[in-house]
C-alpha cells in the first residue's frame, strides 16, 4: 500500500465517512507494519478528520467498524511497537484490538506478549470475543502450524501449562476445541500424555484431541522439520482459503 493509498480509501465509499469510507482493519494494521510513527500519525489524523466511530454503536442500533479503537492500537504499534501494544492489554476496550495487530506483527516478542497475558488474566466471559480467549487463540494460530513461531523450552513448558489449566475450567466445546489446538505449539513431555487422557464427547472437540496428538506425535518423534520459504507461501494460502 502506497502512503496516501490509506487517505483516499478513506474518502470514498457509499457509506459516511465517519465508517471508514472503505478503510478496513487489515487496511490500518498492514499500513502501521510499512510505515511505523509517520503511519501513526496519518492513521491519527484521518481518524480525527472523519470522526471514525470509537464503539461502532450507531444510534439506530447498528454496529460499524470501531474503527477509533483499531486506529488506536495501530497508532501504538506505529509510534511504540510491541511495548506499546502490550501496554494496552490491560484496557479492556482496546484488549481485543491489539491483540489482533500483535497477531499480525508474528514475530517471537509477540509470542512472549501474549503468552504472558494469558498467564497473568481470566476470562471474563465464555465469549469467544474476551480478551483471554482472543490471546489464547492468537497463540494457536501462530505456533500451531507448520508455518508458525517455534517457542523456546520455557515457553512451551508454560503454554502447556496454561493450556492444562485452562482446559480444567473450560466450558463449552469452543473453549476445549481451542486449548487442544494451542497444545500444538507445546510439543514437550507431558503434552502428548495429557491429551491422549482427556475424555471428550463433542464431536469438534473429538476432531480437535485427534488432531493434537497427530501433530505433538509428529513433532516429537522428530519427523517435523520446519518448512521452505515457498512451502510456508503455500500453507498461509491454503490457510487463507479455509478460513
Amino acid at each position: 500500500m502506497k502512503f496516501n493509498d490509506l487517505a483516499r480509501k478513506a474518502a470514498k465509499g457509499p457509506a459516511p465517512l465517519s465508517y471508514g469510507g472503505s478503510v478496513n482493519p487489515e487496511d490500518m494494521i498492514r499500513f502501521s507494519l510499512a510505515y511505523g510513527a509517520e503511519g501513526a500519525d496519518e492513521i491519527e489524523r484521518l481518524c480525527k478528520q472523519h470522526g471514525w466511530h470509537e464503539d461502532g454503536l450507531l444510534e439506530n442500533g447498528k454496529r460499524v467498524a470501531p474503527l477509533a479503537r483499531w486506529a488506536a492500537a495501530c497508532i501504538a504499534y506505529g509510534r511504540g511497537g510491541i511495548s506499546s501494544l502490550q501496554r494496552l492489554l490491560t484496557d479492556r476496550t482496546l484488549a481485543t484490538f491489539a491483540i489482533a495487530v500483535l497477531t499480525e506483527v508474528r514475530t517471537e516478542p509477540c509470542v512472549a506478549v501474549l503468552l504472558d497475558y494469558c498467564l497473568s488474566t481470566t476470562p471474563l466471559s465464555d465469549e469467544p470475543g474476551d480478551p483471554f480467549w482472543q490471546a489464547l487463540s492468537a497463540l494457536n494460530s501462530l505456533t500451531s502450524f507448520d508455518d508458525g513461531l517455534v517457542l523456546t523450552h520455557e515457553q512451551r513448558e508454560k503454554l502447556r501449562d496454561l493450556v492444562i489449566e485452562t482446559f480444567a475450567g473450560a466450558n463449552t466445546p469452543f473453549q476445549q476445541t481451542l486449548c487442544l489446538c494451542a497444545l500444538r505449539g507445546a510439543p514437550i513431555e507431558g503434552s502428548l500424555e495429557w491429551a491422549q487422557a482427556q475424555t471428550v464427547a463433542d464431536a469438534g472437540v473429538v476432531r480437535a484431541k485427534a488432531a493434537a496428538i497427530k501433530s505433538l506425535q509428529r513433532r516429537l518423534s522428530g519427523s517435523f522439520k520446519s518448512p521452505s520459504a515457498e512451502q510456508k507461501r503455500q500453507i498461509r494460502r491454503q490457510r487463507a482459503l479455509d478460513v
